[in-house]
């Protein structure tokens, strides 16, 4: 008998165990801000990866961002939305990638670049005043050489790597109240949110 009751008293238990976790997540679910989603899908990230960690091959990375920066800032003034951005992108892999190579040869670094554009895994990343959150984005990634240096990031589109002239969130369909959480820190446990559940 005292056995019965016992083994009652833990299924209870167990099942209060079990509605309370789902309250605790359902109510957790809730609190996860729906219109940063957004940011994985409209946001399109530029990534620059040295052939090396040595001071050589990161000064001829940082002189590809350059180039690229200067040479391709144009492609992407008066976009509006980040479906134009894509193609853009696409459409123009070979002029990127020749930008980085035309530095290369002139550096005689010995090796060339590679384009590729797709999604891409990126941490948790603070950039200009605003937090991103971890998770896959499209990316720009020009590879150099061997690519097993440190590499170097900006923000494609929005065109906020090339300081294009009021280029912010909203040009890749993120609302002001959804930008909010990417400038202003108190905010930041919201993408530890998004994280959780993204794993």
């Amino acid at each position: 008998m005292y056995l019965k009751k016992r083994t009652e008293s833990l299924v209870i238990r167990c099942i209060a165990l079990f509605c309370a976790c789902v309250l605790f997540l359902t109510a957790v679910d809730l609190l996860i801000p729906r219109g940063e989603a957004k940011v994985y899908e409209n946001l399109i990230r530029l990534h620059v990866i040295a052939d090396g960690d040595g001071a050589e091959e990161q000064r001829i990375k940082l002189l590809v961002r350059d180039a690229i920066v200067a040479e391709c800032g144009d492609l992407f003034e008066g976009l509006t939305d980040s479906e134009t951005a894509i193609k853009t992108v696409n459409a123009n892999l070979d002029r990127i990638r020749s930008v980085a190579d035309r530095v290369l040869e002139a550096e005689e670094a010995g090796y060339k670049a590679e384009v590729v554009f797709g999604r891409e895994d990126y941490p948790v990343r603070e950039y200009e005043g605003f937090i991103l959150p971890s998770g896959n984005y499209y990316s720009l990634r020009v590879l150099l050489g061997r690519s097993e240096g440190q590499n170097w990031w900006c923000v494609l589109f929005p065109p906020l790597c090339f300081g294009a002239s009021g280029s912010s969130f909203s040009d890749a369909g993120i609302d002001s109240g959804s930008s909010k959480v990417f400038t202003d820190r108190k905010y930041s446990f919201r993408f530890r949110l998004i994280e959780l559940f993204w794993r």
